[in-house]
């Protein structure tokens, strides 16, 4: 029979101390006040009832017990050595134990059945994180939320998990160990949060739902862990009421969409740009502008603002964009909040006017040289807390209220996903600017290229000297006489860089204000796009095939860089005969390689990055022993300026379609194409 908790007293699968609960003889902490005992009523079909916060938080143990039916003591799980002892006691012993049990099942009766499969379930999600009724509970735990169970009084296989922090709440239904329904709201939160609720709550419950061809005993809680670690986090540094986390991201996001829908119409009122598609004029602010916002996007919860794409130029096809969203590389900030660490960043500050009414204001004698727009940027006032504070005591002041309101020891914080290489002049400048990044431990100043291009383990580069990385790719191009072939060729790649340039890893900063985000956009495209061509020539990529081999090349100075040798392409093909570089960029396309057109080709590539980067590409072009030599400026934004050339001469600057090639086009195929070796086969197989 079914019952609904009430105060003071648990089912037994309730019972039991936490963490969080404080120890006989030492200090309560203090509890956050939270709105879910406001909206109680609302969230049960059954009447009041007690709130997370008046009940004990179950324990994973104590939980395991009941449903085995064996006793246990309660367990401390803060300990994540101690976590995986008692894990591997519990599944060697209680693993064992309900496989046995399953192996009767055919004698039992259904309901022993049920509760056999019921048994292996919680000791598998205790382990190995399933989403199951313990794995979850043991996961709002870890995340120091409040939980209450409800019984439903129409079936004993059915129960809800409420979950409540200070700003957010989330109703889990069960039935026999399964979700059945995920709710996610965000009580007493502005409009501006709320209408955001159901497509997180979305998120949430399809990485919690069962699908087809999906098995209780295999179902991970990772995806759904992740989606709600975030939330939890900004739970936890939001303080009820004065401080609402969720609703200072979703003024940003706000600000932050007006400036986005801005450079669209900016862009559409550009007569070189008309007829371009939707999708074109986007993609153009996503990589050029000041990206573009997203709140719960691509099946993560939270804002991202992304900036740059993979293949950024090359046409999708409307049926494969969501193929191409979810496999192609897509750079992104992830915004949130963080505590407060570094003195000169501003505390976090809730506001959606971080950017004037029109976007656009009448620049100042000193913003003149800009040469385009400029962002009518605002400063909000300073979001400051209530004197008194319960939750947050400070024992060194003996009356807090006399010190008046105070600012959140809060910042916005942001996440580069992928991370991003900057030279350390780039990392200084965003130290100019406010911001303070995350240093992780061991995280040690390296050159650039021995970022991109790790030395083999065992043979560390030293950055006083000349260094020479040599690597086989095999690259697939389409022949100009017959584009509906695909042939081949192995490429003998070999980087050289005569002076490193120190840089270090951007995965994460403390900012005050998005436009320090916008302001360094360029930069980080820039570096973006030149670490994306080192890596097509000198690294296998993913999805590479099987070595075949290595070999070891010498420097000047008697160092050996050790590579291996990649024997499948990851190439572009162009798949069009037409010499025209619009009409290209229109009909590339990827095709898997054929054949081996003949012996490795040589390509050698030196890399400066002291002012601004350089490539200074050489290469066979007309004959083996005529060689072609381009320098090229990766710039910001990915912008390529060629510096100097002899590809392109009196003989061939006109196309046999009649089209006049210019200097330009060399630096627009490689940003089309994204890859050294494509850009070299496409010039050598086409302007000869």
């Amino acid at each position: 029979m079914s019952s609904t908790p009430t105060p003071g007293k648990l089912p037994v699968s309730q019972q039991g101390r936490t963490p969080s609960q404080p120890q006989h003889g030492a200090a309560a902490t203090p509890q956050v006040s939270t709105p879910f005992s406001v909206a109680q009523a609302a969230f049960s079909p059954h009447g009041p009832r007690s709130s997370p916060q008046q009940v004990k938080k179950s324990s994973p143990a104590t939980m395991a017990s009941a449903n085995l039916g064996r006793p246990s003591a309660p367990v401390n799980f803060a300990s994540p050595s101690a976590d995986a002892a008692i894990g591997s006691m519990e599944l060697g012993a209680g693993l064992d134990m309900g496989l046995r049990s399953l192996g009767t099942l055919g004698r039992a009766s259904d309901d022993e059945r049920a509760r056999r499969l019921d048994a292996v379930i919680s000791i598998l999600s205790r382990n190995k994180g399933l989403v199951s009724e313990a794995g979850l509970e043991r996961l709002v735990q870890k995340l120091e939320l409040e939980s209450v169970w409800e019984n439903s009084m129409d079936s004993s296989d059915k129960r809800t998990l409420y979950i409540a922090g200070s700003a957010l709440e989330l109703v889990v239904e069960f039935s026999n160990n399964v979700v059945q329904s995920a709710v996610l709201s965000f009580p007493e939160s502005a409009e501006i949060v709320n209408k955001h609720a159901k497509a997180a709550g979305e998120i949430l419950w399809n990485a919690l739902r069962l699908r087809d061809g999906q098995s209780p005993l295999t179902k991970s809680l990772a995806p759904f862990a992740a989606n709600f670690e975030r939330l939890a986090a900004l739970d936890r540094l939001s303080i009820n009421p004065g401080l609402n986390l969720y609703e200072a991201v979703a003024g940003i996001y706000e600000s932050l969409s007006r400036l986005h829908t801005w450079e669209l119409q900016k862009l559409r009122q550009e007569p070189s740009l008309e007829g371009k598609s939707d999708a074109a004029l986007e993609n153009l602010v996503l990589c050029t502008k000041s990206g573009t916002p997203a709140m719960n996007a691509r099946g993560r919860v939270g804002m991202t603002l992304d900036y740059w794409r993979e293949k950024r130029l090359q046409p999708v096809p409307p049926d494969l964009a969501a193929w191409v969203d979810e496999h192609e590389t897509i750079w992104s900030i992830l915004i949130g909040c963080a505590p407060l660490r570094e003195i000169g960043v501003s505390p976090v500050r809730i506001s959606d006017r971080w950017i004037g009414p029109n976007v656009e204001k009448t620049p100042l004698p000193d913003e003149l040289h800009t040469g385009g727009p400029v962002i009518d940027w605002l400063e909000p006032d300073s979001t400051l807390l209530p004197a008194s504070d319960p939750t947050r005591p400070d024992p060194m002041q003996p009356d807090a209220s006399l010190l008046g309101p105070r600012l959140p020891e809060v910042v916005f914080h942001a996440t580069f996903e992928p991370p991003v290489h900057i030279p350390l002049n780039l990392w200084q400048h965003l130290q100019e600017l406010g911001c303070a990044m995350d240093e992780p431990a061991g995280a040690d100043v390296q050159s650039f290229d021995s970022l991109i291009v790790p030395s083999p383990p065992g043979q560390a580069s030293d950055i006083t000297e000349t260094r020479i990385v040599t690597f086989d790719k095999k690259t697939s191009f389409a022949p100009p006489n017959d584009p509906t072939k695909v042939s081949s060729r192995t490429h003998a790649n070999t980087l050289v860089v005569h002076k490193a340039v120190l840089s270090r890893t951007l995965s994460g900063l403390a900012f005050s204000h998005p436009q320090q985000l916008v302001a360094v956009l360029p930069f980080l495209r820039q570096y973006i796009f030149l670490a994306v061509l080192l890596e097509h020539s000198f690294k296998e990529a993913p999805n590479a095939g099987a070595l075949d081999g290595s070999r070891t090349s010498s420097t000047p100075n008697g160092r050996t860089a050790a590579t291996k040798d990649a024997t499948t392409s990851t190439a572009t093909t162009a798949t069009t005969n037409q010499d025209d570089l619009h009409d290209l960029m229109a009909k590339a396309a990827e095709e898997p390689p054929a054949s081996d057109a003949g012996k490795p080709l040589k390509i050698d590539i030196y890399l400066t990055l002291t002012t601004v980067p350089r490539l200074q590409v050489i290469f066979p072009f007309r004959s083996e022993h005529q060689l072609a030599s381009v320098t090229l400026e990766i710039q910001e934004n990915g912008r390529v300026r060629v510096v100097e050339q002899n590809v392109l001469d009196d003989s061939n600057m006109v196309a046999p379609n009649g089209r006049q090639r210019r200097v330009e086009d060399i630096g627009a195929l490689l940003e089309y194409f994204e890859d050294i070796g494509k850009w070299v086969e496409f010039m050598r197989t086409r302007w000869t």
